[in-house]
């Protein structure tokens, strides 16, 4: 049963679509947010019904910006609408060599993808807290564990996601707000194209155990579980969704 909305950052496109309509499936009204303003009607025609659609609100956001957090933040609260599900799925890669890396890239990747949830998680957390339930939804990465070439940036900033999340976890949790990241490994969708060369891909799918690359319906699974209200007793925990390419302990 629902509790409030959620805001999915990241909304258009790759995981943020399957991770959407797995939320609205599960009777949760979405806010949806992505830089990509101008993408977000053909996006709507070609992934949401109808149905879908009147559960759904879309907010252009850059989640490095933190007067774009607090205007968005402030409007929604001015609206009467409670943010109880908080999914920070935003996320950029850059791949170079160490010597090659760019100061540029380097500060863009760590932006988006470390203060971007820090942001993120600091306008609707409090509101949680004062509310006595909230779920909070972090993004890493297999490569945080076990980082593929040229991705340093990458592996070091879902790196420190894991490490705020276990950290906020303990201000958090005496308070019925909960905050967890999941890992994913491999998962094939269309904003992957491009990024990851096609000889590291085949690599990597050629170890994993499963034999195959994820679905982001996979990943929205994982998402529905921690928003859940079965996941009332998992706090500060990282979930590894890769076939078995990674397994910690």
């Amino acid at each position: 049963m629902s509790r409030g909305h959620a805001i999915v950052t990241g909304a258009i496109g790759g995981l943020g679509t399957a991770i959407t309509k797995r939320l609205i499936a599960a009777g949760i009204d979405v806010i949806g947010t992505d830089r990509r303003a101008e993408d977000i009607d053909p996006w709507i025609d070609a992934n949401l019904s109808v149905e879908e659609r009147a559960k759904f609100t879309f907010y252009p956001l850059d989640v490095t910006k933190e007067d774009q957090i607090a205007t968005m933040s402030e409007k929604l609260a001015a609206e009467g609408i409670n943010v109880a599900y908080l999914i920070n799925n935003a996320g950029i890669q850059a791949n170079a060599k160490p010597w090659e890396m760019d100061s540029k890239s380097w500060k863009r990747v760590m932006a988006v993808n470390a203060d971007g949830t820090f942001y993120m998680t600091r306008a609707f957390c409090k509101d949680m807290v004062d509310r006595g339930f909230g779920r909070v939804v972090n993004f890493a990465s297999m490569y945080a564990y076990h980082p593929g070439v040229g991705q340093s940036p990458y592996a070091a900033a879902k790196a420190a996601v894991t490490g705020y999340t276990r950290s906020v976890a303990l201000d958090l949790a005496r308070d019925g707000v909960t905050i967890n990241v999941i890992a994913p490994g491999i998962i094939w969708h269309e904003r992957l194209e491009g990024v990851l060369p096609e000889s590291e891909y085949q690599k990597m799918i050629d170890q994993v155990p499963a034999g195959r690359s994820g679905k982001p319906e996979e990943i929205a699974g994982a998402v529905a579980f921690f928003c859940s209200e079965e996941s009332s007793y998992v706090t500060g925990q990282t979930m590894h969704v890769n076939g078995g390419l990674y397994l910690p302990g």
